[in-house]
């Protein structure tokens, strides 16, 4: 049986970094590229895309601010066991074919069910921004397969907790706190914050 049988959303490669690859964020041309994305999405099981560079995976995340203030929290048990113990700061997952609904933003229906999944959050969401694309090329395979796309969404309360299992609450965290313990953050989460 395999390990992971459901179909997610990804990209060829070759099609994504046809100008030129590049790593880190890319905050830049964001409509073309959130645009590349969506019209060149592909639904594919996403245990044949795990070690498969020829294709990123696209990962909807989102970070949640409220005031100067970040929430953070902490994978524990998670199947995704390269990232246990490590600290993400956004919240998020593959976007999954059932997330393709007609006539409707795939990305922003694939970031509000990843929240309503990992997170119950009593306060409303008075913004939101597209912060960029993070792609890492490096030693690590899960970079390798991924591509991140990042929004920020400000909430009006602090009132959020981690209802998922395999992660636990850190709570609201300011920007000094997030540079001060880098190395317990995600390796994306590592990048995002040098432009928060």
């Amino acid at each position: 049986m395999s390990r992971h049988p459901e179909k997610i959303l990804c990209t060829r490669s070759n099609i994504l970094f046809k100008d030129g690859k590049w790593q880190g964020l890319k905050n830049t041309e964001l409509d073309k590229y959130r645009k590349l994305i969506v019209d060149n999405a592909e639904f594919r099981p996403r245990d044949k895309l795990e070690e498969d560079p020829t294709y990123k995976q696209v990962i909807a995340q989102v970070i949640l601010r409220y005031k100067d203030k970040y929430f953070l929290h902490k994978q524990e048990n998670r199947a995704e066991g390269r990232l246990n113990g490590l600290c993400p700061l956004p919240l998020g997952g593959h976007i999954e074919e059932f997330d393709n609904q007609p006539n409707q933003d795939i990305i922003e229906i694939a970031l509000l069910r990843e929240l309503h999944e990992e997170v119950e959050i009593k306060a409303e969401i008075v913004s939101k921004e597209f912060l960029g694309l993070v792609y890492i090329e490096d030693d690590n395979p899960v970079n390798y397969v991924h591509i991140g796309l990042f929004y920020i969404f400000d909430i009006d309360s602090d009132n959020v907790h981690i209802k998922e299992n395999g992660l636990k609450d850190i709570g609201f965290v300011d920007l000094d706190y997030l540079k001060e313990n880098v190395e317990t953050l995600t390796y994306w989460s590592r990048i995002i914050i040098e432009y928060l």
